[in-house]
């Protein structure tokens, strides 16, 4: 079963005939790249799901034979109450748009990392009016918008342009969001992010959401490299440095990785003083673009090494950031 919040494996896991399906239609995607998605074009690059019992991690090493599937541990946060007063916050220059049938998006400026999250659902959230963005002149800065809903219950989603974070403006229009969804008439509203996502878990406890619960998704990537990421960064997450990067180094050699690889990479290196690996890994995330800088200067790993002249020197190349010890 699939929904625009992912997939759903569930039932009988004895199975042989659906399971046997199920091997042959995941092989054809990986190996023959014939991507099959019933509701989401977003998903024709993985497989993101659920399962409705532990029964069926034991089928994985079955269905899954080509590429093991990654767990990721996930929150989900309920509201509960609205802490944050958004009217009387919003800076001079920004004002928030609603997302209905009135908004014109070709008048505004959207950012590349924020269009590529909306394109697919722009129009269904226009139909809907359900969402909001903030805007800076003709600027998108932050979107948030509904990833499904049914009956009084929402579960709402954010991105905020990456050169504008760590500035308060996502708890800001999320709060808005909220008070537009109780309007409509919903009285349940949820959030969904994964546990080491400290930015978006600062956001949504900034505004008024609790713990409901952790949960585990399953995640199988089509693409060799960008699966290796993906669990090299599992063990980043889990502090397993070595292997960490023994993934990453691995993905450069089978295909195209996200920048924020190299940050991970230099990060990891950091933890065994390999200066030059640190550096070599910055200035590959600088050339491909990386602008958020601070929290990356700023974390545990780097900050043990701000001492040396090196990533000293390194830090006066970007000038915009100053590193606070």
């Amino acid at each position: 079963m699939a929904s625009t919040e992912g997939w759903f494996l569930a039932g009988n896991t004895q199975n042989e005939e659906f399971n046997k399906g199920l091997k042959t239609l995941i092989e054809e995607m990986i190996i023959h790249r014939k991507f099959y998605s019933p509701v989401n074009p977003n998903f024709l690059s993985y497989l993101f799901f659920h399962i409705d019992s532990d029964d069926w991690k034991k089928q994985f090493p079955k269905i899954f034979s080509i590429r093991p599937p990654l767990p990721t541990h996930r929150i989900h946060y309920i509201y509960n109450k609205n802490v944050l007063d958004w009217r009387e916050n919003i800076p001079l220059g920004y004002r928030i748009l609603q997302v209905d049938s009135s908004l014109d998006e070709t008048s505004l400026e959207i950012p590349e990392d924020i269009y590529e999250w909306i394109e697919s659902s722009m129009e269904d959230q226009k139909k809907r009016g359900f969402g909001c963005c903030l805007v800076r002149g003709k600027s998108v800065v932050v979107w948030v918008n509904s990833d499904c809903a049914s009956g009084d219950e929402c579960e709402i989603g954010i991105i905020t342009t990456e050169t504008e974070r760590l500035k308060g403006f996502g708890a800001l229009t999320v709060a808005a969001a909220i008070d537009q969804c109780l309007s409509m008439g919903y009285s349940q509203i949820g959030w969904h992010c994964e546990n080491h996502n400290y930015g978006s878990r600062g956001v949504a406890e900034k505004v008024g959401f609790v713990k409901e619960r952790d949960y585990i998704h399953y995640i199988c990537m089509f693409d060799e490299a960008e699966h290796l990421v993906e669990r090299g960064m599992r063990s980043f997450y889990d502090k397993e440095y070595e292997k960490a990067i023994a993934d990453f180094e691995d993905a450069l050699t089978k295909g195209k990785v996200p920048i924020w690889m190299y940050i991970l990479a230099a990060r990891a290196y950091a933890t065994m003083s390999e200066i030059e690996k640190v550096l070599q890994n910055f200035r590959e995330a600088q050339r491909q673009g990386w602008q958020n800088w601070k929290p990356v200067l700023q974390s545990s790993e780097i900050q043990q090494l701000s001492d040396e002249r090196k990533i000293l020197d390194f830090l006066r190349d970007l000038s915009e950031i100053t590193l606070s010890k």
